[in-house]
């Protein structure tokens, strides 16, 4: 690597750089009116490859992303319980309405706790595809390695 530049990092740092992109990007292009299509969930670090240095740091890795998925599935189900709670106070029509408003935020939380668990959920699916490639090419260098040592 030339004298002066980094390398890629931790993969943590490396997904949270990429969060931040994305959140910046998105930010931008909403406030330009475009649209804007993520790519880290397509993605990965540099050219769509990230880089894990041994299988403890990918699974520690998966595992975060688990825990994360996990507790964005255990919010959206408080949501949409509280969804289900929601009464008028009493039965004017301010009351209703207010009611109807908490009804339709809640609604939009779920939503939005929906689309947030795909995402972590697509994000583990590459994770796990990644470890299974990391094996299979630690188990070729591996045998590589003992027929060139005659180990």
């Amino acid at each position: 690597m030339p004298v002066g530049e980094q390398g890629p990092g931790t993969a943590e740092q490396q997904v949270r750089l990429e969060v931040a992109m994305d959140r910046t990007l998105r930010a931008v292009t909403g406030v330009l009116g475009a649209d804007y299509e993520s790519r880290a969930v397509g993605g990965g670090g540099t050219n769509g490859k990230w880089v894990f240095t041994s299988l403890d740091q990918l699974d520690g890795l998966i595992k975060k992303w688990k825990d994360i998925r996990d507790a964005i599935r255990d919010r959206r189900f408080r949501i949409e319980r509280a969804r289900e709670l929601v009464e008028p106070p009493a039965a004017d029509i301010m009351s209703v309405i207010q009611a109807k408003a908490l009804e339709h935020s809640l609604e939009a939380m779920g939503q939005h706790a929906g689309s947030m668990y795909m995402y972590a959920d697509a994000y583990i699916q590459k994770l796990e595809h990644a470890r299974t490639q990391y094996v299979g090419v630690e188990d070729q260098n591996t045998t590589r390695m003992k027929s060139t040592h005659g180990g």
